[in-house]
């Protein structure tokens, strides 16, 4: 708390001090009614910003929000998005190539963290089947993810 008082302290001094200086050169007339207005604004911006700053329970005040929490939402939000965006991609040129398939991407940050594609799941129609070698092959060829990380599913 003393050291609440002496941050307001010391600033409504200087504040104080700036505005003197400036009533003194303002000289007279509007000039000086309008120094008189931002002297009085920053005097009561001096007062007021340490008091914005308390985060006591007492005070009502609630804590600052989880940042942690906030980056893992947004980077979720941004493994989905990417997710999804390569599964289309993927989809529109296994379409080009003729086969039916449906693909799930799930994502990972490695130790650098560094967003990459973690698996595919291929699920393939029962005529795709006899293709698989090569759909695992376009995988591996527009995405990097190898064979070991790929799931094929017949439906």
């Amino acid at each position: 708390m003393n050291e609440l008082l002496h941050t307001i302290l010391l600033r409504v001094t200087l504040a104080g001090a700036a505005s003197a200086a400036a009533l003194r050169m303002a000289g007279s007339g509007a000039m000086r009614e309008t120094v008189r207005l931002a002297a009085g604004l920053l005097m009561l911006a001096a007062l007021l910003q340490p008091l914005g700053s308390l985060r006591s329970a007492g005070w009502g005040v609630s804590a600052a929000p989880d940042t942690q929490a906030i980056r893992e939402t947004n980077m979720q939000t941004a493994m989905s998005a990417v997710a999804s965006s390569i599964a289309k991609a993927l989809e529109s040129r296994a379409a080009a190539e003729g086969y039916d398939c449906r693909f799930t991407v799930t994502m990972a940050t490695d130790e650098g963290g560094i967003l990459q594609v973690d698996r595919v799941t291929v699920h393939c129609g029962a005529d795709d089947i006899a293709h698989l070698r090569e759909i695992q092959e376009l995988v591996t060829s527009e995405c990097g993810v190898p064979a070991e990380r790929q799931e094929v599913i017949a439906r």
